[in-house]
């Protein structure tokens, strides 16, 4: 016969010294409020979580054994109880239940008390049990005390009938309570790692997502989200292949395993904003080589692609600068004294009523190459705006009427639709009028030999204070790709055109603070609208 621990014998003689009756139930002295359980089960809830799933592979594990597992801190008192539910109900009456202490003074010799008492796993077997109601039971405990996870310590133990007695419910238990820190280390860990993926994901400024292998959209990123208007719940788990034109990229990656780096692509979402992005995908694969997804990213380069072009009209006119110096150093000189002559020749001849052939074409074909040289300076480098105080309305009407018969001549109507209020206009008058010619002239080319209707109109922006000047054509029209042109030195629709006056006149409205637009429609005509701030007396 196996001696019995010395501890399991002092116990006993212990509850026999408090004067404790082994054959009535014990009645617990410490038992914890609602309150006081809610936050001990809050305080151990990462212990009772990995506590229950081991316990749930205990119970499956020894499915034919009738058995309950208890949870308990480190005073001792029942945080959880998971098992048979026959046992439970007989423990229940017995007056063992969550939220009790079981201590050794109050409730007899118990696993619970002696685990956390010794510091070791403890087993008693039947008649070991202080109290007769638990001679036909079998316990078994093994204390806990995981330093790394906030110094929490307690027990875990089982409680079955004392014919399934074994040694082997000890060494699961044990472990298990091994295993348990092992698995709340690890859930930090990952916790930890998802939280920094999340944050991650979640401040860069590139757009991510991630697919499975079918196309499933598993990972969507805040900044995704900003670029293609769709919120990442109404994505997750839909078919990537149906967001264009990412899709068709990710297609390829998942079917022949390709990589592409680089991809400019240009989307418009769901609000109607275009971005240009630079794109990257490739395939995810597992550590056997075998396909698990697709990774894809972009950056937003709307704005550097802007800013290139933006350099690139710079870079022109900086050419056009240098070239327009030297342009007009060498030929303004020998021209004006050419036009000089010129007069001088037309002058004499008036005088004696003689005719020199083409004389009228050949002055105005000095003029035109002389308004060429000032148009080069003009746009290389305009001159400061000689401001005044004007009327807009005086000024369109001058402009319209110089216009006038030229309109005529090609059977075009000119029409004006002026706001009856006079609006005041700091401008330059000569430089504004300008504008206007360039904008009617090309009009008047758009209608060519067709009858065409141009109309002139000035209204006044409530909202941004502003003259609004609006030319319209019913002519040929401009594709999206000439209108996104046109402010370009050279660009020109024109046969003969030079493609200098529109630029001419966005640097014009650009040093009077203005603002100038096109839409066009091939076929249909051409809209230019014109913004300038309107004078105020406070402006004074």
């Amino acid at each position: 016969m196996e001696t019995e621990p010395s501890y399991l014998v002092e116990s006993r003689n212990r509850c026999k010294a408090a004067g404790l009756d082994p054959a009535k139930f014990p009645v617990p002295a410490h038992v914890l409020s609602h309150s006081q359980l809610i936050r001990q089960q809050i305080k151990y809830g990462e212990i009772l979580s990995v506590a229950r799933f081991f316990s749930d592979r205990i119970l499956s594990l020894l499915n034919n054994t009738p058995l309950v597992i208890l949870i308990t801190d480190d005073a001792g008192y029942i945080l959880e109880i998971y098992g048979d539910e026959s046992m439970k109900m007989m423990m229940v009456q017995t007056g063992i239940t969550i939220g009790i202490q079981m201590n050794e003074k109050d409730m007899g010799t118990n696993v619970i008390s002696l685990s956390l008492q010794e510091r070791k796993p403890i087993e008693i077997i039947g008649d070991g049990h202080y109290h007769h109601f638990l001679h036909d039971s079998a316990c078994y405990g093994v204390p806990f005390s995981f330093s790394d996870i906030n110094g929490l310590a307690g027990t875990v133990a089982i409680m079955t009938s004392v014919q399934f007695q074994s040694p082997f419910p000890l060494s699961l238990l044990s472990n298990m309570v091994d295993s348990m820190e092992r698995e709340i280390l690890l859930r930090r860990k990952n916790r930890t790692q998802h939280l920094l993926t999340h944050i991650m994901l979640n401040t860069l400024r590139s757009g991510i997502i991630i697919t499975d292998k079918f196309g499933s959209i598993t990972e969507f990123n805040q900044f995704a989200e900003q670029i293609t208007c769709y919120e990442k719940k109404d994505v997750l788990c839909q078919s990537v292949f149906s967001l264009e034109p990412i899709g068709q990229y990710l297609f390829e990656v998942l079917r022949q395993g390709e990589k592409f780096e680089d991809v400019e692509l240009t989307i418009t979402n769901g609000s109607g904003q275009k971005f240009i992005l630079l794109f990257d995908a490739l395939p995810i694969y597992d550590d056997h080589h075998e396909l698990m997804g697709a990774y894809a990213q972009f950056r937003d380069i709307t704005d550097r692609c802007e800013l290139e072009k933006q350099v690139i009209v710079s870079e022109k006119y900086s050419a056009i600068g240098k070239m327009a110096a030297g342009f007009a150093h060498e030929i303004r000189n020998p021209l004006t004294s050419i036009m000089g002559f010129m007069q001088l020749l037309m002058e004499r001849a008036r005088k004696t009523q003689q005719e020199i052939p083409y004389a009228d074409i050949m002055y105005l074909e000095l003029q035109r190459v002389n308004k060429l040289v000032t148009d080069f300076v003009l746009m290389a480098k305009p001159s400061v705006p000689d401001r005044k105080l004007c009327i807009a309305q005086n000024v369109l009407t001058e402009t319209v009427q110089l216009m006038e018969s030229q309109t005529i001549l090609n059977g075009i109507t000119l029409d004006t639709d002026f706001h009856t209020e006079p609006l005041p206009l700091f401008i330059d008058p000569i430089q504004m009028k300008q504008v206007f010619i360039n904008v009617i002239q090309n009009a008047i080319e758009a209608i060519g030999s067709r009858r065409g209707r141009i109309v002139v109109s000035l209204k006044q922006d409530p909202h941004t204070q502003c003259a609004v000047i609006q030319i319209h054509d019913n002519g040929s029209g401009m594709t999206e790709d000439e209108i996104k042109h046109i402010v370009n030195p050279f660009f020109t629709t024109k046969e003969d055109g030079l493609g200098l006056g529109l630029s001419v006149s966005y640097r014009i409205i650009e040093n009077h603070k203005g603002k100038i637009s096109v839409s066009s429609e091939k076929g249909v005509g051409t809209l230019f609208t014109i913004q300038l701030p309107i004078h105020h007396a406070s402006d004074c």
